[in-house]
């Protein structure tokens, strides 16, 4: 009884030390391996941030401007403002003088482009964000801190709650399901973004 008793306790030692050398292992995998692709983080930070809309006039711009102040009117800054300033081409450049929150810029993207009080299927709506990176959020291979970024809507959006940005050549898709950034091959730039100024 005794010898089965130690048997079996030098068993369990065993297999506890089995375990926790798997669990070292592992840990020291992650730690060579697991590095070489960096996790997006889930906050973000750009700076410089600007809109570039053509399709809207003027006047419709404000409106779906003070439509989305007031869809979030709970979250945004009492602070929040921004400036409209009429391009060449019916181009309008939306700039913000108190800033505004990385994920209401890409919210507001996405509203440019599908606002609420607006048909925009009846004509070519284009809109595109310019900013510079302020911190590491991509999942990119190295860090792109101080490099500009656009952002658009795909072409052939069929989800309405996304938005993608391109950096260096490489793109990247931003649901708001997960607002989490990921990387993507396909683009999908629609034509006429890149133009935008």
């Amino acid at each position: 009884m005794i010898a089965i008793t130690y048997t079996r306790s030098l068993m369990l030692q065993t297999l506890n030390i089995t375990k926790l050398q798997t669990i070292a292992f592992m840990s020291i995998f992650s730690l060579l391996f697991g590095g070489c692709s960096k996790q997006p983080a889930g906050n973000f930070a750009i700076s410089d941030k600007q809109l570039i809309v053509r399709g809207w006039s003027d006047t419709e711009l404000r409106k779906i401007i003070g439509d989305f102040q007031q869809l979030y009117q709970d979250r945004l800054p009492p602070t929040f403002s921004t400036e409209v300033h009429a391009g060449d081409s019916g181009v309008l450049r939306i700039t913000f003088p108190t800033d505004i929150n990385p994920e209401f810029y890409c919210w507001l993207i996405n509203y440019f482009q599908y606002p609420k009080s607006f048909d925009s299927k009846s004509r070519k709506i284009l809109v595109a964000g310019r900013a510079t990176i302020s911190s590491d959020f991509l999942p990119a291979n190295q860090s792109l801190i101080g490099k500009h970024i656009t952002f658009y809507i795909p072409t052939n959006d069929k989800d309405y709650d996304v938005v993608f940005a391109q950096v260096e050549g490489q793109s990247y898709e931003y649901p708001f399901t997960s607002e989490r950034w990921q990387r993507v091959q396909e683009p999908r730039l629609p034509v006429g973004v890149s133009d935008l100024k």
